[in-house]
């Protein structure tokens, strides 16, 4: 663990700060000081700059030195983590919405959960200035004191946490210092008397060290003489700087310390009536920016930028976390949020759960539980809004992929959005040709207890964080992911006849659909739930064997069959297309084409059906492994009747003949294939058993789709034997060749 940072210097050590080298970012100590409106104390007994970070227990004999953190490297290194100034005002928010929640996932039933959002606005002569924005929240625990939560770097009382999705200790560091170069962090820890006060600056790093100052305070009523009074010592003079800075408040104003203090004050007096909580955080971010485009110079530019960065929250952060309470309250400026976005959007959504393998692979003991698998909740459904938008971008022309299926994974107790991939049919090793699953279909993984590894940014899932088996762990949620996606789009189809035309226009019917009154959050509606069972497949792909379905009354949108279009059950039957031209009918004709038939027919007996022979539609012989599947739910029994009357049927059909014996004969010698068949042909004599009949409905379509899947399996291997035996062949040619050469020289 990092030790402690103190942030004064001892006489023995201030050598180290008095390098006579330049610096090259930050204040000098030479530097006269600014005029700030207050005298300040002397005071050369401590100095500005920490002393640097020990290992080894503070030991400094036998040759060891302390090892310096540089903070301005530091701080540009904070600066190039994030993506966007999105995803750092997420991870300020992220510890906003970790404290506002019960460590269950919900708010206490006396304290509601509170985040605030809002603009921090300097009032002066009847006119209003725009400065930064502030994020303002209450906890449900005692805060982690600053002196901690700043000075103690990548440590945090987060690690290894379910429920909290930071757990690096620079969330709020690198975000800081992302989005400003000057952050305050204010707290209020239990009551008006316990406060706290942290500077995260640009202008306070050097080269020698990290420096990030914390002060406590005890009085609320003389707030402002205790800093005045704080900030008047010359060992905090970088400190009076930056104070002084926040209370320029305007580009054209002059930096000024007692306004910056009472600036200050004002907020840590909000905090105290904020709602009566006795648990305050607030961050205020001065003069926020956005590092991608030009600084926010004049008050007009900081004031749009602000209102910029409010309207893109209001937009992003009900998609962004998908198991916040309705009974928490979090406003993003004057809009408060309600976080029901996916239940507003998707159509048919439906929840099912999955069991994942976090280090054995999914094919070993396949339908066993091992004590490294865990069930994994996936919400599925067809977006209604993202299905009617445009292909094609109007001012450009080009083509957008917003129709493909779409994969959102979320983690921890808020649901905190990880990764977004909007087209993951590649990534689910799906069918990525045509339009085939391009009818808004999305897919959103629930790891409610923290089981995927993320990056320190969550802007990410890491497997290669995973210190055993992390690729296994990815490769077994993705097949398990890849079958239900699978099955849930194919039952969807299946209702309009395999049409994914007639699929398209039904979600597109709901665009403009009302929605009822008191909408649920996902964490607490009853959404449409199936019951899978898998098994294992002899290409080595995970199926969905069957399913149980069970309506959910918070499912609003509903995908109805349609009876002229459904699928029946078992085989479908193609319907041929018309003629473009009818040809005239000739009676005379068609009696005489009868007659001929009847003539043939007789002659040639092959074409009969012996008597008392039933014919059967084909279906899988064998069963292959079960995922779920209860053995007392299938009859073995049914099945061996079931396999034998097909053998029977089939041999009296002519199949057996046909399509099975090469299948044999690539597979085994020429004696063991000529025993079996006497074998079947000795079973076939006898009186063969009356079948039961194929299963009607899904398990027959099922059974046939697995014996495609072996036909095309053994029908690989047939190819891959006869090449082998044709080079065989043309080996064993230019060995006579080679004799019949040898034997005329002879």
């Amino acid at each position: 663990m990092t030790d402690h940072i103190d942030l004064t210097l001892s006489s023995d050590e201030e050598s180290v700060a008095e390098d006579p080298q330049p610096q090259r970012r930050g204040r000098r100590r030479d530097d006269p000081q600014p005029d700030l409106g207050i005298d300040l104390v002397d005071d050369s007994t401590q100095v500005t700059l920490p002393i640097p970070t020990l290992s080894n227990n503070d030991v400094m004999d036998g040759g060891l030195k302390p090892s310096t953190t540089c903070g301005t490297g530091l701080w540009d290194m904070w600066t190039r983590n994030f993506k966007s100034p999105l995803m750092a005002l997420l991870d300020l928010i992220d510890n906003s919405v970790d404290a506002a929640l019960s460590k269950q996932g919900c708010c206490k039933s006396d304290i509601q959960g509170r985040v605030q959002i809002y603009r921090d606005v300097y009032k002066h002569e009847r006119q209003t200035y725009t400065t930064g924005l502030c994020i303002r929240n209450n906890s449900m625990e005692k805060i982690t004191p600053l002196e901690l939560a700043l000075n103690h770097l990548f440590c945090s009382d987060k690690l290894n946490s379910a429920e909290t999705i930071g757990e690096n200790g620079v969330g709020l560091k690198q975000a800081a210092a992302s989005l400003s170069d000057l952050t305050f962090v204010l707290v209020k820890n239990g009551s008006n008397e316990d406060l706290e006060l942290g500077i995260i600056a640009k202008a306070l790093q050097n080269e020698a060290g990290c420096f990030l100052p914390c002060f406590k305070f005890n009085d609320l009523k003389n707030l402002h003489e205790k800093m005045t009074k704080e900030f008047n010592q010359s060992k905090y003079a970088s400190v009076a700087e930056c104070v002084a800075e926040y209370g320029k408040a305007t580009s054209n104003g002059i930096p000024s310390l007692d306004k910056g203090i009472a600036r200050l004050c004002k907020h840590f007096e909000d905090i105290c009536k904020f709602h009566k909580n006795p648990y305050v955080f607030e961050v205020i971010l001065d003069k926020i920016h956005d590092r991608s485009s030009k600084q926010a110079i004049g008050e007009k530019d900081k004031k749009t930028t602000v209102a910029e960065i409010i309207k893109q929250l209001q937009h992003e952060v009900p998609m962004r976390y998908l198991h916040i309470d309705e009974k928490f309250k979090f406003s993003v400026g004057k809009k408060e949020l309600t976080f029901r976005y996916w239940q507003e959007r998707l159509v048919e959504l439906t929840e099912i759960e999955i069991p994942v393998r976090s280090k054995t692979p999914w094919h070993e003991n396949f339908g066993a539980n091992t004590p490294d698998q865990y069930w994994l909740r996936i919400f599925l459904g067809f977006d209604r809004f993202r299905i009617s938008e445009a292909d094609v971008e109007p001012e450009t022309g080009i083509k957008k992929a917003n129709k493909q299926c779409s994969l959102y994974i979320y983690s921890r107790k808020s649901g905190r959005l990880i990764l977004r991939e909007r087209d993951c049919r590649v990534r689910l090793r799906l069918n990525a040709g045509g339009t085939e699953f391009c009818q808004a279909l999305t897919v959103i993984i629930d790891d409610v207890d923290g089981h995927l590894p993320v990056n320190p940014t969550k802007q990410d899932v890491v497997f290669s964080n995973q210190s055993q088996g992390g690729e296994t762990h990815e490769d077994n949620l993705y097949a398990m992911v890849r079958a239900v996606v699978t099955f849930y789009y194919t039952h969807h189809k299946k209702k309009y006849g395999g049409k994914k035309s007639i699929l398209t226009s039904k979600i597109s019917q709901f665009v403009d659909s009302d929605l009822p009154d008191g909408m649920k959050s996902c964490a607490n509606c009853k959404l449409t739930t199936y019951k899978v069972f898998f098994n294992q497949t002899n290409t080595n792909l995970i199926r969905v064997d069957r399913s149980e379905e069970e309506p959910g009354v918070d499912t609003i949108f509903r995908l109805l069959p349609d009876d002229k279009t459904s699928e029946p059950p078992g085989r479908t039957t193609r319907k041929r297309k018309p003629s473009p031209t009818k040809k005239k009918s000739n009676p005379k004709a068609e009696t005489e084409c009868k007659d001929t038939n009847k003539k043939r027919s007789k002659k040639d007996g092959k074409h009969e059906n012996p008597a008392g022979a039933k014919s059967s539609s084909k279906r899988a012989v064998g069963m292959p492994k079960r995922y779920g599947y209860d053995s007392n739910d299938y009859d073995q029994s049914d099945s061996e009747d079931d396999s034998k009357s097909e053998d029977s049927s089939s041999k009296e059909r002519g199949y057996n003949d046909k399509l099975k014996r090469p299948l044999d004969l690539c597979l085994s010698s020429e004696d063991e294939s000529e025993k079996r068949y006497e074998k079947k042909s000795t079973k076939s004599k006898r009186t063969p058993k009356v079948s039961p009949g194929p299963k009607k409905g899904k398990d027959a379509h099922e059974a046939l789709e697995n014996r495609i899947d072996e036909l095309e399996i053994e029908n690989s291997t047939l190819k891959a034997r006869t090449e082998r035996l044709e080079e065989d062949l043309k080996a064993a040619k230019r060995h006579i060749r080679m004799l019949e050469r040898e034997k005329a020289v002879a």
